[in-house]
């Protein structure tokens, strides 16, 4: 779908808008974290992050309604525009760590999440809306899902480990499930300097605001 902004009803839901967000945000964090000491910044990725090494740039810009449409299943170009903003949302991650470093800004980190498989309202809208079958969302729910509750551990850790660091990603022990763990090094497509590359770009010339983290 697109939005009346033109873009891609998942891409400004799940990442536009969040880098605009943090834009304005952003000198409120350094405030905060110049006076606290920690100040923190935490996207919301996902497994399927995992299911394309790169970032297409015309998911970014202004292209709602000219993306494939919507098809069924997981295979369709539903599902390869939310893989998108999920890689989106890890990739910024990184991009806007190696910022804040870059720029020995020590008070303000930045960090990333995702749930695993948890079981939230999330299934009944994609079954309502064609995107996966019942019986999918059954099988794999019930043998490597997780609550809703645990699902929000990661995110929970994210925010208030004390042993957080700039840049760490938070995912469950099992993957699908299991108790918060960070990710012991970095996933190659998800550091790509090229895909880093293309996320900065494009969001910028698409909202016209960069995040400035000096």
């Amino acid at each position: 779908g697109m939005t009346g902004y033109g873009f891609d009803t998942q891409m400004q839901t799940n990442h536009l808008s969040h880098w605009l967000l943090a834009s304005e945000l952003f000198p409120v964090l350094a405030v905060g974290g110049a006076r606290t000491g920690d100040a923190r910044l935490v996207f919301h990725s996902s497994g399927v992050r995992n299911m394309i090494k790169k970032l297409d740039p015309k998911n970014l810009g202004k292209n709602g309604g000219n993306l494939g449409g919507n098809g069924t299943g997981m295979t369709g170009p539903r599902w390869a525009r939310y893989n998108q903003t999920k890689l989106a949302n890890i990739v910024c991650t990184y991009a806007l760590a190696d910022r804040v470093d870059a720029a020995n800004v020590t008070a303000v980190k930045i960090l990333c999440a995702e749930p695993g498989l948890a079981t939230t309202n999330l299934q009944k809208t994609t079954h309502a809306q064609g995107g996966m079958g019942k019986g999918t969302i059954g099988c794999l729910f019930s043998m490597m899902g997780q609550s809703a509750e645990d699902g929000a551990l990661p995110l929970l850790s994210a925010m208030t480990a004390t042993d957080a660091k700039n840049g760490d990603f938070y995912l469950p022990k099992g993957g699908s499930s299991g108790p918060p763990v960070k990710i012991k090094k970095r996933e190659k497509h998800c550091d790509d300097a090229t895909n880093k590359k293309i996320l900065v770009e494009k969001s910028i010339e698409s909202l016209g605001v960069d995040i400035v983290v000096a």
